[in-house]
């Protein structure tokens, strides 16, 4: 099926060799000229003959018309009256207190240096899993691409050329090439579909694990939500990763295609037409294309700010589950309902509005992609015109496969030009996740550098201040000077009233927040913490003791007895009295257990 038909198109492109481009185009303006007021009323008498068309279209252009008009007005009374009422904006849509103007998110160097860090993440060596779904992927899009070419330009031609000519043998080979292309088609472009997926998978995976290692470092996942101003950590990391994984690899094919199917569908179609006719219509395009996207809105912007939007509607249902006993005790449906529909109605308006500006978009590509098709025919069309030497099957056959290339050369180049846009998205998830990895290097500071711990005998606060962060940036100061000292087999109570720094101090001691003065020296992995809020993890009874080791279903004789008996003096043994015993698990000990029966769990594990 790869074989070149034999052509007999050259008469057209020793017509050009005659009727060069520019004598082309004077015969196209003379035709226009002479021909204007018969195209006009002809297509437009038979437009107004058929009925049916014109009711539907003035309908379905109609409803397109007022329903975008009609969300347009709307978001502009309810904007204006938020102005007027002086309501606060939802939290995903507050602007951020910064010292200088943030940047533009689009597709610019910037971009690429993210994206290249991100892709080394992803493929991090030329062997790894990630590289070989590459090349596999590649590979398959080049042999589509030998595919379509080729076999299109064969199976048009032997088409065109049976029916032209009342030929049998052409149409036998015309059977024969279609089932070879639909075989063939069929594997590649399910091989296709099958890799651009394992790819997309292959990146979150990488990707993922690389942000949970940092994530779980440090203390990051506290940082981000108590020191760092970054929003819905959970989001970007669940959804924003899976997004941008999944537009990388569809990009990856839908890029690298059109760029083969062009320069493979140019080289075939210069053969008939030669090139000064293609690179002029291209040219052209490269124009239109330039004045096109002046006029359409950068979505980097817009794809940050719906994942935003998501992500702070998600992070309000998040808040209702974990408290809903206490809404159900305060009842709080009626508050929480109205909550839940304002984040709702937010993300669902901003939705609407990147929809209402996307339309400048939209209408730009469509009528890029319609007027390609208009010049494309005229660039491809006059030379057949004009050919005298041909007969009317080789005419016919020659114009069909050659118009046929032109177009998928036309589509590919059309497509190229519209990457852009398709990188402009990508830049929005892009930013996002880069701000999370810029988070994890964004640690608390201590001001005087001095927070260290030693083994020691003691616990030692000297001269030592706290302070709190604010929202806006700045400390609140809640300590200061402290002076104390706790030995070994020491009880020390800690009072002051809400908000004094009591449990500030120890997450000093902790290490989880920096003194801004003084130093904290404490034995060096020796101090057991017991939160104000007990934690249980995801896993069995066993583990809820042994935590943060994680036994699951691992049985030891001596663990076992030991864990038992931290659970006898807890108070709270009965919790091993199942068929299970310490075996016994629940996807969330909290929906399970008493608000007593955590804090004693929390005792046992101490």
């Amino acid at each position: 099926i790869f074989f070149r038909p034999p052509m007999v198109a050259s008469g057209a492109k020793h017509a050009e060799a005659h009727h060069g481009l520019g004598t082309s185009m004077s015969r196209v303006a003379i035709a226009i000229k002479e021909n204007f007021s018969d195209g006009v009323a002809t297509n437009l008498k038979a437009l107004l003959q058929d009925k049916p068309f014109c009711v539907f279209l003035l309908a379905s252009v109609g409803m397109f018309g007022a329903s975008s008009a009609t969300e347009y007005l709307r978001l502009m009374q309810k904007r204006k009256k938020m102005k007027k009422a002086g309501l606060v904006m939802p939290p995903s849509q507050t602007p951020k207190p910064k010292p200088r103007r943030p940047k533009k998110i689009t597709a610019d160097k910037n971009f690429f240096k993210n994206l290249v860090f991100l892709i080394k993440i992803a493929v991090p060596k030329p062997n790894s899993h990630g590289a070989r779904l590459l090349l596999g992927h590649f590979l398959l899009l080049i042999m589509k691409t030998f595919l379509t070419v080729r076999c299109s330009k064969l199976t048009v031609y032997f088409l065109t050329r049976s029916i032209a000519a009342a030929s049998w043998m052409y149409w036998i080979r015309w059977v024969f090439s279609f089932v070879g292309w639909t075989i063939g088609g069929t594997i590649i472009n399910t091989g296709l579909k099958y890799m651009e997926s394992q790819v997309a998978l292959e990146f979150r995976r990488k990707l993922t694990r690389h942000i949970h290692e940092q994530y779980l470092a440090s203390n990051n996942f506290y940082n981000t939500t108590s020191h760092v101003n970054l929003d819905n950590p959970d989001q970007r990391i669940t959804a924003d990763i899976a997004e941008f994984s999944s537009k990388a690899a569809s990009l990856f094919g839908h890029s690298f295609t059109p760029a083969l199917n062009f320069v493979m569908s140019l080289a075939e179609a210069s053969k008939d037409l030669g090139l000064k006719r293609p690179l002029a219509m291209f040219a052209q395009n490269i124009v239109a294309h330039i004045f096109l996207q002046a006029l359409c809105p950068p979505m980097g912007p817009m794809v940050a700010q719906e994942q935003a939007d998501e992500g702070y509607f998600r992070r309000a249902h998040s808040r209702l589950i974990t408290h809903a006993e206490e809404v159900a005790f305060l009842s709080g449906a009626g508050t929480e309902r109205s909550i839940l529909n304002r984040s709702l109605d937010t993300l669902i308006d901003t939705r609407i509005g990147h929809s209402l500006k996307k339309i400048t978009k939209d209408l730009a590509e469509q009528f890029f992609k319609f007027q390609s098709l208009l010049v494309g025919g005229i660039f491809v069309h006059v030379p057949f015109l004009m050919s005298e030497t041909m007969t009317e099957a080789e005419r016919i056959s020659a114009f069909r496969s050659t118009e046929e290339l032109m177009l998928r050369c036309g589509t590919a180049f059309g497509e190229l030009l519209l990457v852009g846009r398709n990188l402009d998205e990508l830049a929005g998830y892009t930013h996002r996740i880069m701000q999370l990895f810029k988070a994890f290097e964004a640690r608390p500071c201590d001001s005087n550098g001095i927070h260290a711990t030693h083994a020691m005998d003691s616990i030692e606060f000297e001269s030592v201040s706290v302070s709190a962060p604010e929202p806006d940036g700045s400390q609140r100061l809640l300590v200061k000077d402290l002076e104390l000292s706790v030995t070994r087999g020491k009880n020390v109570l800690i009072t002051g009233p809400n908000g004094c720094g009591k449990t500030s101090l120890f997450r000093v001691l902790a290490g989880l927040w920096p003194a801004t003065g003084g130093s904290v020296r404490a034995p060096l992995g020796n101090v057991m913490w017991l939160p104000q809020k007990p934690y249980l993890v995801m896993g069995t009874l066993r583990d809820q003791v042994t935590y943060p080791v994680q036994l699951g279903f691992v049985r030891d004789a001596q663990v076992d007895e030991k864990v038992m008996e931290c659970l006898d003096m807890a108070g709270v043994s009965k919790l091993a009295q199942t068929p299970d015993g310490l075996d016994r698990i629940h996807e969330e000990w909290n929906d399970v257990l008493s608000g007593g029966e955590r804090q004693r769990l929390g005792f046992a594990r101490l």
